[in-house]
């Protein structure tokens, strides 16, 4: 005896909604545990970052997920030697592409940052091999601005001043400073390194 059509859909209906339940309860459980380990890395927690890593939720998150978070934590902290430590770490993955774009332009701008051009480079070449990731305007710019000593996006960073987060203002204005300065402009570079260093104190006031 086959079942109704009623009944089916009655069965299918039941099915996605514990799909759906199921799918929010593993989410809420990741987000969690992710949490919870951003507390303890920004606490300096080692022992008890690793002993959270070995809860249910945590086991959710892969292993580039938690240096992830580690890698996050640190670049707020501006500790240096943890970045390059977990810099080396995930040169010692076998990253998927997906990965690669997450933690490439990190590790780009911490270069750039720190003034290693060649590094920096070598991060870039590899961002290269993807047509499309999060950014990627953004760090063609500062490449070209860092690395290249060129101005080829001035104009690009001009016009995109005024829709830029006020966060993002500092690296933004110092950008377009160092724009001006490879092309010979002095004065405009001075105006917008003065812009930088008044948003910069602006936002270090509210925090």
């Amino acid at each position: 005896m086959s079942m109704s059509a009623d009944l089916i859909l009655l069965i299918c209906v039941i099915v996605v909604d514990v799909f759906l339940v199921l799918e929010t309860l593993f989410f809420i459980v990741r987000r969690n545990a992710s949490n919870n380990l951003i507390r303890l890395a920004f606490q300096n927690d080692e022992e008890g970052f690793e002993a959270a890593c070995s809860s249910f939720g945590a086991k959710t998150l892969s292993a580039f997920d938690k240096k992830l978070i580690r890698f996050n934590v640190a670049e707020i902290k501006r500790d240096y030697p943890k970045m390059e430590t977990l810099i080396k770490d995930f040169d010692a993955m076998d990253l998927k592409d997906s990965q690669k774009k997450k933690i490439y332009p990190k590790i780009f701008y911490y270069y750039i940052d720190r003034g290693r051009k060649q590094d920096a480079k070598a991060v870039y070449e590899k961002l290269s091999t993807f047509s499309v990731y999060k950014n990627k305007k953004e760090i063609d710019m500062s490449y070209d601005a860092y690395v290249s000593e060129g101005h080829r996006y001035l104009e690009d960073a001009l016009k995109s001043l005024k829709r830029t987060a006020k966060r993002d203002l500092p690296y933004k204005e110092k950008l377009i400073a160092k724009m001006y300065e490879n092309k010979g402009i002095h004065a405009e570079a001075k105006k917008y390194r003065r812009l930088a260093e008044r948003h910069e104190n602006e936002l270090s006031q509210r925090s």
